[in-house]
């Protein structure tokens, strides 16, 4: 019998299902939210079947290579409605709730170096977990420093979880304050990103940080809180975003905070932090 010679398109294509099922996550969640539901999800399924990209032709669309984030206001409304879903789906099975009380704990990730590095992986369990359910949702962007979003995105107004935390369950509650407060408040953007320092970018995005927080108000407000709403993560992927912009730029010159060790709770260290591409997503 001949033997079938394998093409090159095909070792390709082969080679770009293994990258999808390298960034699918499962190994991520398994080790960092060990308590994650042991349910296995239908995309979790398609996953671990061997050679299933030869079964059926899996849609890019559904399970893309990379994951991009966009701005959520160019997010159609079925975009926005996956989001939602995804989020309500893992509030539903308890990973969100433990995302939360992870949040809670003292890791020094707020108000210094560890703020940007600490939460990029954190965002990046999140859309993970995201992914069991809906492997095409990445997290959205709220770009605050745009003048036609500097406003709390109404798709998500009624979008108020109850999320169960290690410490009791937690009913999210917001209470937006102006357009104008919060152009005040990203007034400063441009600063940081003039910045040649990381300790001086990091400095002032830390003040715009923790401002929108207290803008968006309510659960939003608290550390030990804050996870909970679903608009958390769309402000903390637009920090991220700021930040890789800054650290490519020819102010930013590819500095790295000055951090030692691993950002706990994980094993994750900061030059795990510093390639997004090697963490599967990118920025539209």
């Amino acid at each position: 019998m001949a033997t079938k010679k394998i093409s090159k398109k095909t070792l390709q294509k082969n080679e770009h299902f293994m990258d999808m099922q390298t960034i699918s996550g499962l190994s991520i969640i398994a080790h960092n939210l060990p308590n994650v539901s042991s349910n296995m999800t239908f995309a979790e399924m398609l996953f671990q079947q061997a050679h299933i990209d030869k079964l059926i032709k899996l849609p890019v669309w559904l399970f893309p290579a990379v994951c991009c984030r966009r701005s959520q206001g160019a997010l159609s409304s079925t975009e926005k409605q996956r989001y939602i879903c995804a989020f309500n789906s893992i509030n539903a099975d308890g990973t969100l709730g433990q995302l939360v009380t992870m949040h809670q704990g003292m890791y020094m990730q707020h108000t210094n170096l560890y703020l940007l590095p600490w939460h990029r992986i954190f965002l990046l369990l999140f859309e993970k977990a995201l992914h069991r359910y809906h492997p095409d949702v990445c997290i959205p962007y709220w770009d605050w420093t745009d003048p036609d979003q500097q406003d709390f995105p109404s798709w998500l107004d009624e979008v108020l979880p109850t999320v169960n935390t290690a410490g009791g369950a937690i009913t999210v509650i917001r209470s937006p304050s102006s357009s104008t407060n919060l152009e005040s408040i990203v007034s400063s953007v441009p600063s940081a990103m003039s910045q040649t320092d990381y300790n001086n970018f990091s400095s002032i995005i830390n003040g715009v940080h923790g401002s929108v927080h207290i803008w968006v108000g309510g659960t939003m407000s608290s550390p030990h809180t804050s996870p909970a709403d679903p608009v958390f993560w769309l402000h903390h992927a637009n920090l991220d975003r700021l930040w890789w912009q800054w650290y490519n730029s020819a102010q930013g010159n590819h500095q790295n905070p000055a951090i030692t060790g691993a950002l706990a709770p994980w094993a994750y260290t900061e030059p795990d932090t510093r390639d997004i591409a090697s963490l599967g997503y990118n920025y539209e």
